[in-house]
């Protein structure tokens, strides 16, 4: 392709940038192989068209976003002069919008910019083929037969459109042996678009119609042909005989893999805007909607990906199980599991623990030892998936899982990195409703504190006041006495206060703990003297938890029970026998086995406390005066008390230290055989309302 000046293809790459037009040079003049090719450079537009106009040039690559005559305005221009040179799109500021543009107005080809140098060599590679394009197609109308190509089959057709001649390039490239190919007709080779075949053979070899028809094609590949799908662009041309026989000849070029890397291109960018406007609705969702947006935002993600179901699983780390709380679905498949024991996913679960993602085409994929992870998969119906962790402060608290039910599925690297962006999102949003949450909980902490300064600590200080003035009138020291209550009073306000503000924070570490030993220690912390008993059912078990916290909920309990019920225990039937402790005393018979009280003695003045287990956590309860059934939703609150000398937060601090394992507690009616205050402890497990393990900090 020597024009004589010793260069096989002249480019001239336009772009606002000098220092990439330099580099771009360098690769597309190191990656074009065995073809000379040259590249010439121009900052604008304007002076792009000088140099048009002045100077050969086989190919263009232009930016699209310059200053003054942006990409798009540009190629309008050198369209007006130059109807069909080569032009190539290489842009970082692309979308699916400007793609359509650029085609639109007449670009050869679009690419958009990336890391990395391997970019380069797939756009020498487009220079070479659109440069070989053209110049076939010009040297078909120029000579009929001679026809300069660089990669593309050659081949001539009769007056009845059947082929004539095919040269070996023609051969390679269709998959056809040349004694199987002569003689059929270009239509029975075509996959669709036969009437197009038909039009353009008709018009170039009419007498009234040009030269020179360009078609795309798919064609039906021969028994040779590797792959399932051929797409081909060619060229047709009028062929002059000497008989005067109508012959065309044309030129054939697989574009598959092109029109494949422009159908990702158009994908990708589709895909990208998805998860830009989906981030977008997440960082400004409310509390209330937060639900629905992150399904809106599976939906979105999984209509545009072409996927079958989308989920998002948290996970509790205390009992390896992840729940799922977000999912969307595409048809009538089956869902995915709503609990997933982390043992049953071993295989998975390593990755996710490394942050890696997890990808493959099919479920049948998995090495040997993932047995376990292809068992629940392929219950679940999965084909190919990704799997995507999500992580907060180095902790993984969920992930997200993206599939469809059919094998094959190929996955880009671009694609699973959007996939782990939308993941990523969600875990942002989550973690930020949570910050947001603990501060509502902080101010309304803080609100009621400054409540406890105002009120509660100002009646106790201005008794103190009030004696210690009249102390001084007087010159009489008796009414210090009553001072000191009121100073008592304040310094047991002030230790509760501080209790409830430290037991409320997050915990960090926790151990495995028997509630039984948690149990006993809390019982002999609490000065009951002789007129309690305390009961513990069996099978109490073992919890994660704060041991020391834990003991400090169960020391309220005890001590709230005992005061109370040491001015109000109910009287007991005369058969009653007194109830036995196992902390105290040794197991003998069935009654302690099940906790019963049958052995108990009956006393009037003695109160009894029992713990014992329930199908989610534990209770504790005794046989007081109990709670009316219109307080057991207040009893929780700050400041409420039915004592004189209580500070209405000991129950308070019970809650705080539940809240802050992650547990429920409330008020229930009684036992029937004690008929005091019940209290009943909820471990949940991994409910539908759990939230993600987030490890924020209080500090």
């Amino acid at each position: 392709m020597d024009d004589g000046q010793g260069v096989d293809v002249r480019v001239l790459h336009v772009d606002d940038e000098p220092s990439l037009t330099d580099l771009v040079s360098i690769f597309l003049e190191r990656e074009a192989g065995d073809v000379d090719l040259s590249v010439t450079t121009s900052n604008s537009g304007t002076d792009a068209l000088e140099r048009l106009r002045q100077e050969r040039i086989d190919c263009i690559v232009s930016d699209y976003d310059m200053p003054g005559l942006d990409g798009l305005a540009f190629l309008r221009a050198v369209r007006s002069e130059h109807p069909d040179l080569p032009f190539i799109l290489f842009t970082g500021k692309g979308s699916e919008d400007v793609a359509r543009d650029a085609f639109q107005v007449g670009a050869t080809d679009y690419m958009q910019k990336d890391t990395g140098t391997d970019q380069y060599t797939v756009l020498a590679n487009r220079v070479i083929n659109a440069v070989s394009q053209y110049r076939a197609k010009a040297a078909s109308e120029r000579y009929g037969t001679a026809i300069e190509v660089l990669d593309s089959g050659v081949y001539s057709l009769d007056s009845d459109a059947r082929f004539s001649s095919v040269d070996g390039v023609f051969c390679d490239l269709t998959g056809y042996a040349r004694s199987d190919i002569l003689g059929k007709r270009f239509t029975d080779i075509v996959d669709d678009s036969a009437d197009e075949i038909t039009e353009a053979f008709e018009t170039v070899a009419g007498s009234d119609g040009p030269d020179t028809e360009r078609f795309e094609v798919a064609l039906s590949p021969g028994p040779n042909y590797p792959y399932d799908d051929l797409l081909c662009e060619g060229h047709l041309a009028a062929r002059p005989s000497e008989d005067n026989e109508v012959g065309v000849i044309g030129t054939l070029q697989d574009v598959t893999e092109r029109r494949r890397s422009r159908d990702r291109i158009y994908y990708e960018t589709r895909l990208k805007d998805a998860v830009l406007d989906t981030s977008t609705s997440l960082m400004g969702a409310e509390a209330d909607e937060l639900g629905t947006k992150i399904e809106w935002t599976l939906q979105t993600v999984g209509e545009v990906a072409d996927l079958d179901r989308c989920s998002v699983y948290l996970y509790d780390d205390e009992t390896n199980v992840a729940a799922r709380m977000h999912d969307w679905q595409d048809g009538s498949h089956t869902d995915h599991p709503d609990r997933i024991s982390l043992e049953d996913a071993r295989w998975l679960v390593e990755r996710l623990h490394r942050f890696e993602n997890a990808c493959l085409h099919s479920v049948s994929d998995l090495p040997p030892e993932a047995s376990n992870t292809k068992q629940l998969l392929t219950t679940a119906e999965t084909g190919g998936f990704v799997v995507v962790p999500m992580v907060s402060k180095w902790s993984l608290v969920g992930f997200a899982v993206f599939d469809v039910v059919d094998d094959g599925r190929s996955w880009t690297d671009t694609e699973v990195d959007l996939l782990r962006s939308v993941g990523n999102n969600i875990t942002h949003t989550l973690a930020r409703q949570r910050r947001e949450r603990e501060l509502r909980r902080q101010n309304d902490r803080l609100e009621e504190f400054a409540s406890v300064v105002s009120h509660d600590l100002r009646n106790p200080l201005n008794v103190a006041k009030g004696f210690v003035e009249l102390a001084i009138d007087e010159e009489n020291v008796v009414h210090l006495d009553r001072a000191l209550d009121g100073i008592t009073r304040m310094d047991t306000l002030l230790n509760d206060v501080l209790t409830l503000a430290r037991q409320g924070r997050k915990l960090g570490e926790t151990d495995s703990v028997s509630l039984e030993r948690v149990v006993n220690r809390a019982w002999k912390a609490v000065d009951t003297g002789d007129d309690a008993v305390l009961v513990i059912e069996d099978d109490l078990g073992r919890t994660p938890a704060d041991e020391g916290r834990l003991q400090q909920a169960f020391e309220n309990l005890f001590r709230n029970a005992v005061e109370h019920g040491s001015t109000g225990s109910q009287a007991r039937p005369d058969d009653a026998v007194e109830p036995c402790s196992t902390s105290n005393q040794p197991s003998t018979g069935d009654a302690v086995e099940h906790g019963s009280t049958d052995e108990a003695s009956a006393s009037s003045s003695v109160t009894t406390v029992r713990v014992g287990p329930t199908p989610t956590g534990f209770y504790v309860a005794d046989d007081g005066p109990g709670i009316p059934s219109n307080e057991r939703e207040v009893v929780f609150e700050h400041g409420h008390t039915t004592s004189e000398s209580g500070t209405g937060f000991g129950l308070s601090i019970v809650e705080s230290i539940v809240e802050a394992h992650g547990w429920d507690v409330s008020a229930t009616a009684p036992e029937p055989d004690l008929g005091g205050a019940r209290f009943e402890f909820d471990f949940g497990t991994v409910r539908s309302e759990v939230e993600p393990r987030f490890s924020f900090s209080d500090d």
